[in-house]
């Protein structure tokens, strides 16, 4: 009987500190900031809702080219400096096998620059070209912020 009245207050001890731990954890949504931006190239738009974190971001990104498709997927990676660089999880069209592709974003002011850059494949995995700079001069996708 004492052994069990121990352990039930044990129990609840530990569940009393996994509650508070996980209500002020690492994950603390104040660390998070949600943006909604918007771009327009032509006839061609392309929407991005991320979360940025200090360190990382993730979101969703959809590119509509002139209303006849869209590619649309996730995207997620680091965040150093005023640089975003990560992947864009898509499926093309709207259908098909989903493909992964390198993305980086420049922050400049309230706006994200959509770098152009090499590419090559590795063991099935489409990188940035080591070495080659990332282009954010001739970008075809300026981000602005929306609020």
């Amino acid at each position: 009987m004492k052994e069990q009245t121990l352990l039930m207050k044990y129990t609840i001890k530990l569940l009393y500190i996994w509650i508070v731990a996980a209500a002020t954890g690492c994950n603390n949504a104040s660390d998070e900031i949600k943006i909604p931006y918007q771009a327009v190239a032509k006839s061609d738009t392309a929407s991005l809702k991320i979360i940025l974190k200090k360190k990382e971001f993730y979101g969703q990104l959809e590119v509509n080219y002139s209303g006849l498709y869209k590619d649309s997927g996730d995207v997620s990676g680091i965040v150093k400096g005023d640089t975003l660089k990560g992947s864009f999880y898509y499926q093309r069209y709207g259908k098909g096998p989903k493909r992964r592709i390198p993305i980086a974003l420049l922050k400049k002011d309230h706006q994200l620059v959509m770098g152009i850059g090499e590419m090559e494949v590795y063991m099935n995995i489409t990188f940035f070209k080591k070495g080659v700079p990332i282009d954010y001069q001739h970008s075809k996708f300026v981000f602005q912020r929306l609020h």
